[in-house]
């Protein structure tokens, strides 16, 4: 159901109080659809016969960080019933909404039951169906004449998590597409800090450790939506006695759980983090110890040039065209202040160095990180920042001194904030926070992403097929998201899963964009909006089909999980295994190629670099429930109790020597680039969010017929926004911008900012009323995001419309 109201209401942006809540469903905007008829194949019942049933088990999505293990029953060849894997610690037994409807999603109207080939204008979604052998056969010619024509790195093949695609491009030497923008502002920020290097900031040790939290305090986190099949840990925390707040512009379902919520202006989460910081310096909250020791605060800055102090200037490699290197810092050691004697030493010579001071170093004026950081900070106030945010300076003031008592974990996201053109300095101004306070490295105090169990929890260490040497994927020379805007060798694209429409900004650019490549394969089980701009679609597999007994193992959830076969392939479709066998066959390649999917998942398990992992099978897996518990999992999962991280010097590294160019070295304040033109806002005035739901994985369970009778895409406003414009819930609105349009059915709802609209993300054609939610998103790239770790971020949230009566 559908949070609505009707009410009335008028407030503004600024005014929008905590008491606004969730009303009554919008009721009867999603229709019944129809399933699939299943004849032709599936072979009758016989109604004098019992019908055959089992159970076999698999494993779900991982996307949303659950990757349940699920025991599915299957009658008479068909799959009827969906539900956990009894097997093992009853808090790993789950399952959502979503997997639940895989009962009926595998069997339904969205499914590519034949390979197509193109007929009509690319997005036009006119195909004809195909033999398996023509498609394959004229796929692989276009991958030769296209690699003999412009080089092996002109096709680029990208693969979404969901997909067993792992051979395909290096045993094509394609390009994979470079950085993909999605899910790594805050991490772009946070993560050269704690030095996990992956950008996506999963840096947090599992949610089970809030319950010794004192605060946990969310910020651009819906966790009890998007994390269902573990939202036990949030309940299990709050009845321990944590004080859980949520930070959201939107009275989201997280805060409607917490015991506070606290509104915030879209796109301010760095200047909150700002404020707090400025607090706790003001009123020496600030824990010295732990940044002596255990952080790069004490390390000295050349006054003149803002860079970090080393013993000596980097060495040049001989050869010109070769990349150096990088020396350890005990190869070259940078400077600190003694305590003792006030001089500057290598860091490696003192253990807890001075945090504050000044001195020279070969001549130059030096002065410390944390002396920096505390001039820096001065305009940043609590006023200050409540005049950004829109929170009242003292709720800032207090709930900085409530995090600075500790312990506190900071739980941050994917879907909030991360979205907005800034989400890199909110994310080092997070890790500034974290080591000002030292909330990190002991029970109860973290920061990072808290997402599911198969994200933060224990992960062990699977090995891999070993792949011919000559067999490399080719670098990419431009990020996917710059290909319509820059010169590149991308000349071809096979998509496995939905790439086009999920993982590109405004839309109209990106088609224009693919319209110029020489052929596009989708390989998927459902027909997606990306797939109407392919030449070719190839029909895959779900993840409940399977030729073969076994068809992978993965790691998620503090256990090992396989993929048992629960029925045959429906349709045409076949495995992802079987397509890349059937391609490199063609293309004289089959060699690297495991013939069974059986060896594969062996390989996987015995090339592990821990021993209890290598001495398993996959039917030794299969034989205890088709789970195999982490040992000691018991255990909440810590990240660095030793508070040694694991960055180069073993400290937080809080000051970015290649941000210096861009006077981001430590946090400091942007605006984002759309959302706070006030200009702009004249004419669009109000800011799009595109948040996660529990209906949906990214674009993924759009066709569920079942989960259709739940939600169909709509956009939601504030009452007084819709009283502003005339509509009524359940009208037909256009939502646009200068960059193109969308029309859905629009609801009121209280829960919405004043100013801002919300609506479900990935909302594609098919299941709108016309156009796609990514006509209208931000594809603007901030100039100092090439620089960072994962680079720039696509907006999506940093977006402006209008909406209208359509």
């Amino acid at each position: 159901m559908t949070e609505s109201s009707s009410t009335r209401g008028r407030l503004t942006r600024r005014g929008f109080l905590k008491t606004a809540g969730a009303a009554a469903g919008v009721a009867g905007l999603a229709g019944v659809a129809s399933m699939a008829t299943a004849d032709g194949w599936l072979a009758p019942a016989s109604a004098e016969a019992a019908p055959e049933e089992h159970v076999a088990r698999t494993y779900h999505q991982s996307h949303c960080g659950g990757m349940c293990s699920l025991a599915c029953t299957v009658r008479d060849g068909r799959m009827v019933k969906v539900q956990p894997n009894g097997v093992g610690n009853p808090d790993f037994q789950t399952i959502c909404l979503k997997g639940i409807s895989e009962v009926a999603h595998i069997y339904g109207k969205g499914r590519v039951q034949t390979p197509l080939k193109r007929v009509g204008e690319r997005g036009s979604g006119q195909f004809e169906p195909i033999s398996w052998d023509e498609a394959l056969d004229e796929v692989a010619e276009l991958i030769k004449t296209t690699q003999d024509a412009y080089g092996r790195d002109s096709i680029m093949v990208l693969a979404t998590a969901e997909a067993d695609f792992g051979f395909l491009a290096p045993m094509l030497g394609a390009q994979t597409g470079g950085f993909d923008g999605i899910d790594v502002g805050t991490g772009n920020g946070l993560d050269p800090a704690m030095g996990f290097g992956a950008g996506y900031a999963m840096c947090a040790p599992e949610a089970r450790d809030w319950q010794r939290s004192k605060l946990v305090l969310t910020v651009g986190s819906n966790y009890c939506e998007s994390s269902l099949p573990n939202v036990f840990t949030f309940f299990d925390a709050k009845e321990a006695g944590a004080h859980m707040v949520t930070v959201d512009p939107h009275y989201s379902t997280t805060a409607s759980k917490s015991d506070e919520w606290i509104p915030i202006e879209p796109g301010t989460d760095a200047a909150l983090f700002l404020g707090m910081i400025s607090h706790i310096i003001d009123n020496d909250l600030a824990d010295e110890d732990f940044m002596a020791q255990h952080s790069t605060m004490p390390f000295l800055v050349d006054a003149e040039t803002g860079l970090l102090i080393r013993d000596h200037e980097e060495i040049a490699p001989v050869d010109e065209a070769a990349e150096a290197e990088p020396e350890t810092p005990e190869q070259n050691p940078y400077f600190v202040i003694d305590p003792v004697t006030g001089n500057p030493v290598h860091h490696t010579q003192c253990d807890t160095p001075a945090i504050s001071g000044t001195t020279q170093v070969r001549g130059r004026n030096a002065v410390t990180v944390w002396d920096v950081l505390v001039e820096g900070q001065k305009p940043y106030t609590v006023d200050w920042a409540a005049e950004i945010t829109g929170i009242p300076a003292e709720r800032i003031a207090s709930l900085a001194e409530e995090y600075a008592e500790g312990p506190s974990s900071l739980a941050l996201g994917w879907g909030g904030n991360d979205k907005m053109t800034n989400a890199d300095i909110a994310g080092h101004a997070a890790a500034v926070l974290v080591a000002i306070t030292g909330n990190v490295g002991k029970p109860g105090a973290g920061v990072g992403v808290y997402v599911g169990q198969s994200y933060n929890s224990y992960a062990p260490a699977l090995g891999a097929w070993a792949l011919p040497e000559d067999w490399a994927a080719a670098a990419s020379e431009v990020s996917i998201y710059d290909m319509p805007y820059r010169e590149n060798n991308c000349h071809a694209a096979i998509f496995c899963g939905d790439i086009v429409a999920q993982h590109l900004a405004n839309m109209n650019v990106t088609c224009d964009w693919a319209d110029t490549l020489d052929f596009i394969v989708t390989m998927d089980p459902y027909f997606t909006e990306g797939a109407k701009w392919s030449d070719y679609i190839l029909p895959c597999t779900s993840r409940f089909e399977y030729d073969e007994p076994f068809g992978n193992v993965k790691a998620g959830y503090s256990q090992i999980v396989i993929q048992e076969k629960i029925i045959d392939p429906l349709f045409e479709a076949r495995t992802d295994l079987w397509i890349q066998r059937e391609l490199a066959s063609r293309l004289g390649l089959k060699a690297g190629i495991p013939e069974s999917s059986v060896d594969r998942c062996n390989a996987i398990l015995s090339t592990s670099t821990e021993p209890w992992v290598s001495e398993l099978t996959v039917e030794k897996i299969s034989e205890n429930g088709a789970v195999w518990p982490v040992p000691d999992r018991e255990v909440i999962r810590e990240v660095v109790p030793d508070q040694v991280f694991p960055t180069p010097t073993g400290r937080m590294e809080l000051y970015y020597d290649g941000m210096v160019p861009f006077d981001q070295q430590l946090p400091q304040w942007e605006p984002c680039t759309e959302i706070a033109d006030e200009s702009l806002r004249a004419q669009f005035p109000l800011q799009l969010t595109n948040t996660r739901t529990r209906f949906r994985i990214h674009n993924q369970f759009y066709d569920s017929d079942w989960l259709q009778l739940m939600y169909e895409p709509l956009v939601m406003l504030n009452p007084a926004d819709m009283a502003s414009r005339g509509l009524e819930t359940g009208d037909v609105v256009r939502v646009f911008n200068d960059r193109g349009e969308f029309k859905v059915h629009a609801a009121a709802n209280n829960a919405i900012r004043p100013g801002s609209v919300r609506i479900y993300e990935a909302a594609t054609a098919d299941y709108t009323v016309a156009g796609n939610l990514q006509n209208v998103t931000n594809n603007t790239m901030i100039e100092r995001g090439y620089d960072l770790m994962c680079g720039p971020v696509i907006p999506f949230s940093d977006t402006l419309v209008e909406i209208e009566k359509a």
